[in-house]
């Protein structure tokens, strides 16, 4: 079991989050009127600015010995590798915004997002939060935001998320990474970020 709390660990890496909610949003229905083309760009641009943006440099800092594991499993290890990933946030609200023009609240929701990132690392100077989970939580927080805003009820996605969100959760007790108030609290800080710009910023 364990080698099976390893695989999804790896598939739930923090960074990774951002371009799988992007691809779950684009593929519901009342987005299925856009372009192909369009899509394809947008989860593209996701994919560089919140996953190679960030992971070049932290494989650097693997190489070069600053960070023992690519999990970076050490506290002490995160904070630049936090730097690097929410500069590259802010990058990618911004490509979302001006190149993309998506609308406001998937922006004020990516702003968040960044935000979610600059509190874990403040956060991971004193405690060692779950980034695992943060993101998670910031993939439920926008599944149930994004459904409130253009009414629909996707019974089925939140159900799954929800279940994925559970299993990333025990997947980084049983490996031991975080105790449980580590994990509820990434879940909840980010889930709720997600949630108020479409509760706030909307209506």
């Amino acid at each position: 079991m364990q080698k099976f709390y390893k695989i999804v660990s790896g598939l739930t890496v923090p960074l990774f989050i951002p371009t799988y909610g992007l691809m779950l949003l684009l593929n519901m229905n009342v987005f299925s009127i856009l372009p192909y083309e369009w899509k394809m760009l947008a989860i593209g641009g996701t994919f560089f600015f919140t996953i190679l943006m960030p992971a070049l440099p932290i494989l650097w800092m693997i190489r070069k010995g600053n960070i023992s594991n690519v999990m970076i499993s050490k506290k002490e290890e995160r904070t630049i590798p936090y730097l690097f990933t929410f500069v590259g946030y802010a990058m990618w609200t911004f490509f979302l915004w001006k190149i993309m023009h998506f609308p406001f609240f998937i922006v004020a929701m990516a702003i968040s997002c960044t935000i979610s990132i600059l509190l874990v690392a403040m956060i991971n100077l004193k405690w060692k939060v779950s980034a695992h989970m943060s993101g998670m939580g910031g993939l439920v927080g926008s599944v149930i935001g994004i459904s409130y805003v253009t009414a629909m009820n996707p019974v089925g996605l939140i159900c799954f998320v929800l279940l994925l969100s559970a299993l990333v959760a025990l997947a980084r007790l049983e490996l031991k990474a975080h105790t449980p108030l580590q994990v509820f609290v990434g879940f909840v800080m980010s889930c709720l970020l997600m949630i108020l710009p479409c509760l706030f910023f909307i209506n």
